[in-house]
């Protein structure tokens, strides 16, 4: 059930703000729009092509050497727009000087990582794309693709998680970001997936029905998603540890007999 109380709280948290954080949406997918177009129009393009299996990886490896330079921006717009998410998620006003004071702080450090990100979901994306074309018709082929399948899901649960739990981190780092979030991924799958699930499926209902809507609180939706997840399992957490501390301090409090 807490996914769902994630998922709630995420709509009401939106709700309260929506005029900023819809303008805030905004402004960040404009910085990426450069980015989407870089990945997603070549593969567009490839899909409807007569080979498009060799033609989509193609655009996958272009996609991705493009990446690079047009990330800088986005990286930017994005990481302000999950600080920002992070602030009303743990119940503070938000404003532009917060978002642009995020934005021009952490842009580079941003950058750095979105590289990283951006080039090990691709080559995730080419390897499965790549071994039915260069292995036709053997069995095994599909227990491959199953895995890099299952290590594309779980990269993208990673990457649900990570930037939410750099914001949430007093003294930031990366690496225990990205362990942090490796490590709720993978001690909560349910909850990882349900979140994930319903997520994506609020997204692509969205696009289905009503674009615009997309546009205005899609990107919106899943940075605000992943920052309640990390501040639900971070005070899970902490409570659960403070039990621990009481509980060992009434086991020491308690006389022998």
């Amino acid at each position: 059930m807490s996914a769902f109380k994630v998922i709630w709280k995420s709509i009401k948290d939106i709700w309260e703000d929506m005029l900023l954080l819809v303008l805030m949406n905004l402004l960040t997918v404009v910085c990426g729009l450069p980015l989407f177009a870089a990945i997603g129009v070549p593969a567009y393009v490839a899909v409807g092509s007569t080979d498009p299996v060799p033609s989509l990886i193609s655009s996958l490896i272009v996609g991705m050497v493009l990446s690079i330079p047009l990330s800088i921006p986005y990286a930017g717009a994005y990481f302000a727009l999950n600080a920002v998410c992070n602030r009303v998620a743990n119940g503070f006003a938000i404003s532009w000087d917060y978002y642009f004071a995020h934005f021009k702080q952490n842009i580079w450090k941003t950058w750095r990582y979105m590289i990283f990100s951006n080039v090990v979901g691709i080559l995730i994306a080419i390897n499965f794309l790549w071994y039915p074309q260069a292995f036709p018709g053997q069995p095994w082929v599909a227990w491959v693709m199953g895995a890099w399948l299952a290590a594309g899901i779980f990269w993208t649960a990673i990457q649900f998680y990570v930037i939410p739990f750099y914001v949430e981190q007093e003294a930031k780092s990366w690496r225990v970001a990205f362990k942090n979030a490796a490590l709720v991924a993978g001690a909560n799958p349910l909850f990882t997936f349900l979140l994930l699930v319903v997520t994506s499926a609020v997204l692509i209902l969205s696009i289905g029905v009503l674009p615009p809507l997309f546009v205005l609180l899609g990107l919106l939706i899943w940075v605000m998603a992943g920052t309640q997840g990390v501040v639900n399992r971070v005070a899970m957490y902490r409570s659960r540890m403070e039990g621990q501390g009481d509980a060992k301090k009434v086991k020491r409090d308690t006389p022998n007999r």
